[in-house]
């Protein structure tokens, strides 16, 4: 079964699940985090995570919610990759694939299922694959440590979160990390998924929920202390994102 999401949650927060068979969720927007026994890492556009039968785990997004595909699925060419250590529980999340292509990649398998066993194999062979060369990117990025093609990036969300009160000119934060401006903004969506300007509002709608959840300032004062143009501006965008106003998403968080 494969299909995607768009605005999801992930599990339940505070819950633990074993899943019966193998998962995989591919977040293509949205940020969230990962928790197992050994593990609680942030999950962002670009994070592979991926599910072992009968693991404990929970994964979920933050209150903006996050867009990803999902792929569930079964075979004993999953399992015998297990078992030689090819794929492993240990290893649960893979960080920062290039969003575009394996969204595509993931999103194939969103066709009607085989209807023979040779279809079946071939494109259970097909997924095995893409998680082995997923894998093998994630060692790969672990050996050689942070690489200058991820600093810029860094440097990027960095900036884009930095003073959320005041205004922004995208073109200095290109020219800050060394790019001219469309460039910069083609490979800021192609690694993450979003534009740089939905990425910064993105934050701000959660820095503003983070105000409202744990501290009593009026809803005026959280527009202005996170960059919304007035209450109003905060309320239509909050309840766009949450279906609820601000007051009454505060409320029902307490």
């Amino acid at each position: 079964m494969a299909g995607r999401i768009v605005g999801g949650s992930g599990l339940p927060t505070g819950t633990t699940r074993r899943h019966p068979t193998w998962g995989l969720t591919f977040v293509t927007a949205g940020r969230g985090r990962y928790r197992d026994a050994a593990h609680d890492e942030p999950v962002a556009a670009g994070t592979l995570v991926l599910v072992h039968p009968g693991h404990p785990h929970w994964y979920g997004a933050d209150a903006s919610g996050w867009d990803e595909h999902f792929v569930v699925f079964d075979g004993l060419s999953f399992d015998l990759a297990a078992r030689r250590g090819a794929l492993s529980p240990g290893r649960p999340l893979v960080h920062g694939l290039p969003v575009r292509r394996w969204a595509a990649r993931f999103a194939a398998f969103e066709r009607a299922r085989p209807a023979t066993v040779e279809g079946r194999d071939a494109e259970a062979a097909d997924l095995l694959a893409a998680l082995l060369e997923a894998v093998a990117l994630d060692e790969q990025r672990r050996r050689r440590g942070p690489a200058a093609t991820d600093a810029w990036l860094a440097r990027s969300t960095e900036l884009l979160g930095h003073d959320l009160g005041e205004s922004l000119d995208l073109h200095e934060v290109a020219a800050a990390v060394g790019m001219p401006y469309e460039t910069w903004r083609r490979r800021f969506r192609v690694e993450t998924g979003t534009s740089p300007y939905a990425h910064r509002a993105a934050r701000r709608l959660a820095a503003a929920t983070e105000l409202l959840v744990h501290t009593g300032l009026g809803v005026r004062d959280v527009a202005a202390a996170t960059g919304f143009t007035d209450e109003r501006h905060l309320i239509r965008r909050f309840r766009a994102a949450t279906g609820l106003t601000p007051r009454a998403f505060r409320d029902a968080s307490r």
